[in-house]
């Protein structure tokens, strides 16, 4: 993004999160945080910062073992993704949240710190206007959508071709390069990308924020889909899936296979979002 810009955006005030306990935004777009031109450009931005993901194409494998040691990421299974979709570089950032739902609700604000403060359902609403916003700007297809990961596709991703706790490696003495978490961060006060990126080149993949997926809230892997595809049988649909830790949190909660449930009305300054893009099945 341009110093122009920035400093643009740097002057806009944040607006109030009016938001009703456990309900759902209706969002009307950017008509009350940013103007329409100023709304273009973030999306513009927002589109040319998501990464192609192809598993099996290059170094990245199109299968993976999922899981880990603790009872919530048991059985460990084989997950294979036949087909391509692009993750966001960064989690979504408060400015490009305002542009789109004309609101931040964040209790740390920044122009470029991941927006907080949100629910699932605030999430699915906030993907659901950018996929309309981005359409209408003919900067994608009408057959993509910008959506939340599945948990698998989340650790897919996470890893990035790795069998480590890390995508880094085992080493949680190497956490601070990549991420923000009790061992180095204060708040969430941070732009993106401000640490080392995994191998794909996604930021903040451990720490920062917890990041929302789709999945229903399930203890554990048993009858999960092997395919990539969200959860949406065995679970409680009344929880989602956090993964990736936060700021708040220490360095083995910040590990690729680690998981948490939450219920969907949680809103927390150390919970957030990444976005995926991605062709409808």
């Amino acid at each position: 993004m341009t110093a122009l810009l920035l400093a643009g955006l740097l002057a806009l005030a944040a607006q109030p999160n009016d938001l009703p306990a456990g309900g759902e935004r209706e969002i009307a777009g950017g008509e009350r945080g940013i103007a329409g031109g100023e709304q273009e450009k973030l999306l513009q931005v927002f589109h040319a910062e998501f990464v192609p993901i192809s598993p099996g194409k290059g170094k990245f494998p199109a299968s993976f073992q999922m899981g880990g040691a603790r009872e919530n990421e048991q059985p460990k299974r084989r997950v294979s993704l036949d087909y391509s979709f692009q993750v966001a570089k960064y989690e979504v950032p408060q400015n490009l949240w305002r542009a789109v739902t004309g609101a931040n609700p964040s209790r740390w604000k920044g122009e470029r710190n991941s927006v907080e403060m949100l629910s699932y359902d605030e999430a699915v609403a906030f993907c659901k206007k950018a996929t309309e916003l981005m359409r209408a700007a003919n900067l994608i297809g009408e057959k993509q959508v910008v959506r939340l990961p599945s948990e698998a596709e989340w650790e897919y991703v996470a890893r990035a071709g790795a069998t480590t706790r890390y995508s880094f490696g085992d080493d949680a003495k190497s956490l601070g390069r990549f991420a923000w978490f009790t061992g180095n961060a204060a708040g969430n006060d941070p732009p993106v990308g401000a640490k080392e990126p995994n191998p794909w080149g996604l930021y903040d993949m451990h720490g920062y924020l917890w990041e929302w997926c789709a999945d229903y809230g399930a203890e554990n892997y048993a009858g999960a889909p092997a395919n990539g595809a969200v959860r949406t049988t065995g679970g409680d649909s009344a929880k989602r899936v956090l993964r990736g830790g936060s700021w708040k949190d220490p360095a083995e909660q910040l590990e690729s296979s680690y998981r948490r449930l939450a219920d969907k009305n949680l809103r927390d300054a150390a919970v957030g979002l990444r976005c995926v893009l991605a062709t409808k099945k």
